[in-house]
């Protein structure tokens, strides 16, 4: 008794631990927490945001290139021979009979011990300008970092999206090929009986049976590119690769089209290719401005303190203030050659913005050509199924009062499961043609 008590309690543990195994192994997904998760675990990205981390850094340290610099040095030395030096009595001759020096000059005095150190404090003046025209390249660098995370999250979110619902696609398309392929079985069953009764010939038969392997073949392209596309999801957002993905239907209302007006002002203010570009005219203008201040004349303040003990008859402790100038007066036309890099650059710039302007106009104007379409394409095939569900429910009642064959209403069966997968194929797909479309404005 206490044996089978055991087993049992055994079994049942087993059996809860394999179910709640199953159950974590089976991840419920929606597309919102697809692209949440998604943007958590990419690597690529949360790089580029330390690089805006790294950006804000410097201009800090372009801001501190303004502020007093101060320096400050110190030597110990230990002097193992100590000697004094002086100028000996007499050492110049005698004037009047008197010995010059009338007495030994001591000039320094040997000590073991011997310090010396200073503090010196430097204070730009004239380049203030130039570093705060650095200042303003390092803030235009943050821009530029931040519009390039907001560039790979706009990536990002449209790879999950396309991922997820080509998965969603591909899954209604595999349900239309197992209803054909179910019918095609059914038909090939009925082409048998009659090949054995003499009703038809042989050709008909391997007629169905190529269009049976042609679908089988279909419905393992399929399988196979559900795999693909679930293990390329499941890389993104983090899952591991023997877990099973559940992914939720998006909601049936689909996202208003706006006028193409309000996604071409959105894509001017909002892209963050003609924003990257702004921001390289703006940084190449800095420049400008920056080659243009070198021909300005260096001025700095400095000053400092200074300790020694070395020589006795200098002071040992002594202060000093003064002015630093330097001038780079003629250096055979770097500078100018400089000035002229830069406003080509910033010429550069300018015709690039142009392009770009022109190139997403011409993208977004494509975009919402296609969402127009699927649309279009959305508005004929609900017209379809509600045909196929009119004649599926026809053809059931006949079959039900004995007036039609199973196999006429497998043929409708497969004819509806198509209608649908060709609806839902032209809801998905609206959707993400408008995803493409505002990613296209900046704005997803």
């Amino acid at each position: 008794m206490f044996i089978k008590k055991y087993i049992s309690s055994f079994s049942s543990a087993f059996l809860m631990t394999s179910l709640l195994a199953n159950a974590q192994q089976t991840q419920v997904l929606n597309l919102k927490q697809a692209t949440e998760l998604a943007l958590q675990n990419n690597h690529l990205l949360k790089i580029q945001k330390e690089k805006v981390s790294e950006s804000r850094e410097k201009i800090t340290e372009s801001k501190s290139k303004g502020k007093p610099l101060v320096y400050a040095t110190g030597n110990y030395i230990f002097n193992g021979v100590t000697k004094d030096l002086s100028i000996p009595k007499g050492s110049f001759g005698n004037l009047a009979g008197n010995p010059l020096p009338q007495a030994d000059v001591p000039l320094f005095q040997g000590k073991h011990n011997l310090l010396l150190g200073n503090v010196l404090a430097y204070q730009p003046v004239s380049q203030l300008k130039k570093i705060g025209i650095g200042v303003k390249v390092a803030e235009t660098d943050v821009s530029i970092a931040q519009t390039q995370v907001t560039k790979s999250e706009l990536d990002i979110r449209l790879g999950v999206e396309k991922l997820y619902l080509g998965i969603l696609i591909t899954q209604k398309q595999l349900e239309e090929t197992k209803a054909s392929l179910e019918l095609t079985e059914m038909k090939l069953y009925d082409v048998e009986s009659a090949l054995i009764a003499g009703k038809t010939e042989l050709v008909n038969k391997v007629g169905l049976q190529a269009d049976l392997s042609s679908q089988q073949q279909k419905l393992l392209q399929l399988t196979n590119q559900i795999e693909d596309y679930s293990a390329d999801l499941k890389e993104l957002t983090g899952f591991r690769s023997e877990e099973t993905l559940v992914l939720a239907n998006p909601e049936e209302t689909l996202p208003p089209l706006q006028s193409l007006e309000t996604y071409l002002l959105q894509a001017k203010n909002s892209n963050p290719e003609i924003q990257l570009v702004n921001h390289t005219i703006q940084k190449a203008n800095y420049g400008v401005q920056a080659a243009q201040s070198d021909h300005i004349p260096s001025i700095g303040l400095m000053g400092g303190y200074t300790y020694q003990n070395v020589i006795s008859d200098l002071p040992a402790n002594n202060y000093f203030v003064g002015l630093n100038v330097s001038w780079n007066i003629f250096d055979f036309g770097k500078r100018k050659s400089e000035l002229n890099q830069r406003i080509s650059q910033k010429k550069q710039g300018e015709e690039y913005l142009e392009y770009m302007q022109e190139n997403i106009r011409t993208k977004i104007e494509k975009a919402y050509r296609k969402v127009n379409q699927s649309q279009q394409l959305i508005a004929v095939a609900k017209k379809v199924v509600s045909y196929r569900k009119e004649e599926f429910k026809l053809k059931s009642d006949k079959k039900d009062s004995g007036l039609n064959l199973k196999r006429d209403l497998l043929e409708t069966k497969a004819s509806l499961a198509k209608a649908e997968s060709d609806l839902f194929a032209a809801q998905l797909n609206y959707r993400l043609t408008l995803s493409e479309l505002q990613s296209l404005t900046g704005i997803l």
